[in-house]
């Protein structure tokens, strides 16, 4: 027979560390989509200048993001 201690509070906290990480991973992939969806805006409009600089200046992107409708 195998006994195991149980740590409530050790429990609890994993599954707040992991709903964490788990959110984290979304927000990512949601981040990456929009990045995405912008880029083939702008590549379809042939705004290169507007890419490079989206890459480079955050704030420029996220203009583009509000002009593009996509946040």
């Amino acid at each position: 027979m195998i006994l195991t201690t149980y740590d409530k509070d050790l429990y609890e906290k994993t599954l707040k560390e992991d709903a964490r990480e788990e959110g984290r991973e979304e927000g990512r992939a949601e981040i990456i989509a929009e990045l995405n969806q912008l880029t083939k805006y702008l590549l379809k409009a042939k705004r290169y200048n507007d890419l490079e600089r989206a890459a480079k200046d955050i704030e420029y992107q996220k203009k583009l993001l509000k002009e593009f409708g996509i946040e």
